[in-house]
Order: C-alpha cells, then structure tokens, then sequence
C-alpha cells in the first residue's frame, strides 16, 4: 500500500528539526562546568525536556505528514514511550556536550549512544501506527537511516562540544549553521526511515481502546507547541547568557581595576622605598661630613689640650680631658652605627654574596650567632636598587632573629632556581602562628611588612614559611628579567 506526503508538515518538521539542534546548542553553553552557573540540574532538566519534545515532534510530525489511504489509529502508550526515549537521550547528549573534554572515544561512545536513542524514538513512533499486518522495513533503508542516525549523533555532539564556550550572542552564525546541518541530519534519517516502511497492501487500522487516539487534526496543535516551547527555552537560555555576559564583564571590569590599583600601589610602594632609600644615604652623608668630621675635630682639638696642659694645671684637669675625649670617641663609634644602618657598608664595593657574609660575621660579633651563608659568586650582579632591597631585606632578617628568634642556628642561602633568583634566611627558633594577624605594635608585624614592601618594590615575591616552636623562612624570589 502506498502513501503520499503532505509537503507542509514535511517543511514544518524540518523547521523544528532546525531550532531544536539550535536550541541543544545553546542549552550547552549553560552546562558548561568552567561557567559555574547556578541551578545546573535543572537546566539540565529542563534541556533535556525541550530538546526531547523538540526532536520528538520533529518525527512524529514527519509521521504525520505521511498520509495513507485509511485511517489509522495510534496508540498513546508507543507516543508516550517513545517522547520519554527523546528526552531520556537529549540530556545524555547535552551531559556528553557540555564537557570540559571529549577525545575520540568520548566523541563516538557518546555518539553512538544517542545515535541509537534517536533510531529507538523514531521506530517506536512508528510502531504507535495500529494497523495490520504490522509495518515491515526494507532492510537496507533500515540500515541506512540507523548509519545516518549514528552519524548524525556523532556529528551534532562534536558540534556542541566545539561550540559550547560560545553564547548566541557570540557565535549567533556558528551556531545557525551547525544547526542547518544537524536539522537536515535528523531530516534525512527520519525520512529514510519513512521510505525503509513498507505498508502491506491489504492494511487496515485497528484501533485499541483505551490506548487509541485519532491523529487527526494533531499535527498543527503539536507544531506550533512545540515551536513555542523551544522558543521559549532559547530566549530564556539567552537571557540567562545575557545576564551572565554583563556579570563576565563586570567581574572583569572589576578585576582590571583591581590590578591597575595594585600596580598604583606598587608604583606608589617602590617610590615610597625610593625615597627612604635617598633620605638615608642623604642623613648617612650628612652625619659624615658634619657630624662625624665635628666630633673628630672636637677629639683632636681634646688631644691638644691635653697635651698642652701647663705643669702646674689641676690634677683633675687631664683626666676630664681624657674622659671628654673618649665620650666624643663613643659619640663617634655611635654616628658610624647610625651611617651603617642608614647605608649599609661593603655593599658598592664587594658586591651582594660578599656583602652577605660581612654582615653575617658583624652579626656574630654582635649575637654570638654565627650565619651559614650560601652564595653563588657566579651570578651576576644586579642593578643596584635590587642589590640594595635584597640586603636591607637580609639584615631585617637578621634583626628578626636576633630579637623574637632565639635561634642557635641560622642558614643564609643565594642562588638561581629556575627563572629565578632566591635569597633564603632561615632560622631554627621558635617561629610564629601565621594564622595569627600580626598586630602593627609589634616590631616583627612592621619588619615584616617592611619586607614586604621591599620585595614589592623591585618586582620580586616575599614567601614566609614559619610554625611555632620549629623554624621560620624567608624567601625572596627575584625574576630574572628583574635582576639582569
């Protein structure tokens, strides 16, 4: 028995194939992991749902549109197992699509498991027809339109996985286009199908009550709910991806202002530095050529009168002189302290690792600690506010240990570590609880916080590892391009 086509409904079953592999390409967009969207489940059920509906209608319309010479019944329980199988396969389909990676066998595994979803809903649609003798299929149709099936699959995943970072708004043409080639797709598998059914000349319908309806009439009502209802789903999808678009773009506003503060901050912290930094050479100087050269003076013109005391002068005399000139000494040995705490010496003229191991030794004879320092002498030497922050950096260290440590043992260590430069202090003194905010009163709070700022200003990263009653370390990371 022969049948026609009714060439309306075929182009309206074509039109909702088109927006319903549409909508399954925008529903993927919202699955994503990496975009951490709220209420993902549901989205996913409701994906699945319209996707399902969408493609089911898409063959069931196609059924209709196939008109025989007698009126056939069809049977609900077949319509409604066979939307359950669309549905149950779309949120496979959109699960494997949304993934943040699908290789090859993710690609055809999952392929082939919505492939055979697709051809299970589209013969057991068939199988709703109530008529006798049953439906036979031509068996090399039937293979084709399961190939083009699985095919089909393969192809409308891949192109979901591809296109899934992309919203309607981004990738509008893409999308449309992919759409265009999986409606057609899920076209010619039905369609082939269609032409894989052969009708027994002698057919009639048999109706089942309750189980049967009349599909007259069904095919307009089922069309425009459909199309409603996909398109429905797409503009929510797409205002969903419209407010997410405008959050994305305030987070990143938000976050480019963030780092332009920070550099503010860091431009702002490296001048503060520098201008420490000229105030202490330009003190340092001044205590040596005003203050130092005074007091030398004052002990050289001491020495004189003393020597020029007269036989008869007071006994006591000499020895006021003497006590004057060695207060003025100790006055002396004190503005040198000041000039090297202001301007560390050895630093211009030996170099960083030399520098390094005579404060370790000044910081011997001061503590009775004696630094195990590590240097490589073949680095090169760097530009010298680096040279200068990293040293004020180690004698804050010191400071450190020396005040709140009560370290026996300290290990002081410089060299490259991958594109790096690394100066280490450790300690084995009682360290502190780093989850404990350090309180600004408190001198290790501040030191800290002035090597930080240090580290800050020259571009590098200041890394504290410290637990109590153990140790504590201090590194300062130095890119390459920093110290070159």
């Amino acid at each position: 028995m022969g049948g026609t086509y009714d060439y309306w409904l075929i182009l309206l079953s074509i039109i909702v194939a088109i927006i319903a592999s549409f909508v399954a390409l925008d529903l993927v967009s919202s699955l994503v992991p990496s975009r951490r969207r709220r209420n993902k489940k549901y989205w996913l059920a409701g994906g699945a749902i319209a996707l399902g509906t969408g493609i089911w209608s898409m063959h069931f319309i196609g059924i209709l549109a196939f008109r025989l010479p007698i009126d056939v019944p069809y049977d609900i329980r077949f319509i409604v197992l066979s939307i359950l199988v669309a549905i149950i396969v779309s949120g496979f389909g959109l699960v494997f699509g949304s993934r943040e990676s699908l290789g090859m066998g993710g690609l055809v595994g999952g392929g082939l498991l919505v492939g055979i979803g697709i051809v299970s809903m589209n013969y057991i649609g068939l199988e709703a027809l109530q008529i006798e003798p049953r439906i036979r299929y031509q068996p090399w149709l039937l293979a084709l339109s399961i190939l083009i099936a699985l095919g089909a699959a393969v192809v409308s995943l891949w192109c979901s996985h591809r296109l899934r970072m992309e919203t309607i708004f981004s990738a509008f043409q893409k999308k449309a286009g992919s759409a265009v080639i999986m409606g057609m797709a899920i076209f010619g598998m039905h369609y082939t199908g269609m032409a894989a059914a052969q009708f027994a000349p002698d057919s009639i319908g048999t109706a089942h009550p309750p189980w049967s309806i009349n599909p007259a009439g069904l095919d307009g009502p089922i069309g425009a709910f459909t199309l409603l209802f996909l398109l429905g789903t797409l503009l929510i999808s797409a205002h969903d991806a419209y407010r997410a678009a405008i959050s994305e773009k305030r987070v990143k506003e938000s976050i480019a202002e963030l780092d332009q503060a920070s550099g503010e901050v860091k431009r702002l912290s490296a001048r503060l530095v520098q201008i420490q930094d000229d105030e202490r050479r330009a003190l340092a100087a001044e205590l040596h050529d005003i203050v130092g050269q005074d007091l030398s003076a004052v002990n050289t013109e001491l020495a004189l009168l003393r020597s020029q005391l007269p036989p008869g002068a007071p006994s006591d005399a000499s020895e006021r002189l003497a006590n004057a000139s060695a207060l003025v000494r100790r006055s002396v040995n004190a503005v040198r302290s000041v000039m090297a705490q202001l301007r560390p010496p050895g630093l211009e003229e030996l170099g960083l690792p030399a520098a390094l191991r005579w404060h370790a030794a000044a910081f011997e004879a001061r503590t009775g600690i004696a630094p195990a320092v590590s240097a490589n002498e073949t680095l090169p030497r760097p530009p010298p506010k680096v040279e200068d922050a990293l040293l004020r950096i180690y004698l804050e260290a010191l400071t450190n240990v020396s005040k709140h440590a009560r370290a026996a043992k300290v290990w002081v260590t410089l060299e490259a570590r991958n594109h790096e430069i690394v100066m280490g202090v450790a300690d084995d003194g009682r360290g502190f609880d780093m989850t404990r905010p350090a309180r600004r009163d408190e001198k290790s709070g501040w030191g800290l916080m002035i090597m930080y700022e240090r580290a800050l200003s020259i571009g590098a990263e200041l890394r504290v590892h410290s637990t109590p009653a153990t140790e504590t370390r201090i590194e300062v990371l130095v890119p390459k391009d920093k110290w070159s």
